[in-house]
């Protein structure tokens, strides 16, 4: 074989290992930024590899439909008019992402809450919360309202850890203490899983109106909350995919919400 031919074989082989490459880390970051990415990551990373399959398998006894409440990102796509009166026939209100940290705006944000409010349709919307620092949580807060003046509340999806500068605590509570200045009577809500709340936000929480529970089991967790995120794959009727949903906790209504 000539050592042109060898050349080009090498040529061809490393291409194909970069776009394998671009590929898979194209779909591995395809959720970042989303809520429970984080707590996946957790439970992908728990010694007990059983424990999400035992899980899933339960999960689609765990509540019936009309008692769950939705949470969408860009990934499930732009609403059209038909998708909002479905939702507002079936829910009271939905979640949406509308920022990851406080430079990326989601990009299905604008035209999705200006559907819902275009059909006086309840929502709340979440920051995928990413600072570094109390100042940064401060400037990711105050971006999550500018982004969203008309929500009807409103939370910090704190799961990973990114402080570098003080501790979690202090910058969980920065945000929180930025976003009263803004949001009046709304409720201002954290979400985390119970392990990661425990060890990097447990006196922040406390102030908080109300703790969002990432937990993908079948049955009402134990720990005090106003929300519980049981599933990552909730077949949506109205949008014809798989999305998260949330149950209410013990003696909420969605009224507390909205």
């Amino acid at each position: 074989m000539s050592k042109r031919i060898v050349r080009v074989i090498i040529a061809i082989t490393l291409l194909m290992i970069m776009i394998n490459t671009s590929s898979k880390v194209a779909e591995a970051s395809k959720e970042e930024g989303t809520m429970g990415n984080g707590y996946k990551k957790y439970i992908e990373n728990k010694k007990d590899t059983q424990l999400r399959k035992n899980q899933e398998t339960e999960e689609a006894a765990v509540v019936p439909k009309d008692q769950s409440i939705l949470d969408l990102s860009e990934w499930q796509g732009a609403l059209t008019s038909a998708h909002v009166k479905k939702l507002k026939a079936n829910y009271d209100f939905i979640i949406l992402r509308a920022q990851y940290g406080s430079d990326y705006k989601d990009a299905t944000f604008a035209t999705n809450s200006k559907l819902l409010a275009e059909n006086n349709m309840k929502y709340g919307v979440y920051s995928y919360s990413m600072y570094e620092n109390a100042s940064d949580a401060r400037t990711e807060a105050k971006a999550l309202y500018n982004r969203a003046p008309n929500a009807s509340f409103y939370i910090n999806d704190y799961e990973e850890e990114t402080v570098t500068s003080g501790t979690s605590d202090e910058s969980t509570q920065a945000w929180l203490d930025e976003m009263r200045k803004y949001s009046g009577n709304k409720k201002v809500l954290l979400y985390s899983y119970e392990d990661f709340m425990l060890n990097h936000t447990a006196t922040a929480v406390q102030s908080y109106d109300g703790y969002w529970l990432a937990a993908y089991q079948d049955a009402q967790p134990e720990r005090e909350h106003v929300l519980w995120q049981y599933t990552d794959s909730y077949y949506s009727e109205e949008l014809d995919q798989n999305v998260d949903a949330n149950v209410l906790g013990p003696n909420v209504q969605t009224s507390w919400f909205i």
